[in-house]
């Protein structure tokens, strides 16, 4: 849509603001539905929840929506490990370690009986 020069008509702005009437002041989750408390005009960088390509969350979508624990392997252990199998290994162990389980279940995976 461009400026009609010859009304002096800007279809543009027309059509935006028909949508922001259309859709309300606020975005809404694009998980959920929920409106979310960020207005359309803010920019992105000045909001929490709002994924590029997809577009906002709400805060519960955004702080449910992944599993963002994260697991810190000592540079050590990677020097150390002389091949891929066995730092594959140490790493699941290290997780293990971490986030509990018992040790059967990692004998089991390690077995390869148990899929993960």
């Amino acid at each position: 849509m461009d400026y009609d020069y010859l009304s002096g008509y800007n279809h543009l702005s027309c059509a935006l603001e028909a949508e922001m009437k259309e859709k309300g002041d606020y975005d809404t989750c694009v998980l959920c539905g929920v409106e979310t408390p960020y207005k359309r005009n803010v920019h992105i960088d000045l909001r929490v929840g709002y994924i590029e390509g997809a577009g906002q969350l709400c805060k519960a979508c955004y702080d449910g929506g992944t599993d963002r624990r994260q697991l810190l392997v000592p540079v050590s252990v990677i020097n150390n490990t002389p091949n891929d199998q066995e730092l594959g290994a140490r790493i699941r162990q290290i997780y293990w370690e971490t986030y509990g389980g018992d040790v059967q279940d990692l004998e089991t995976y390690r077995r390869g009986k148990n899929k993960f």
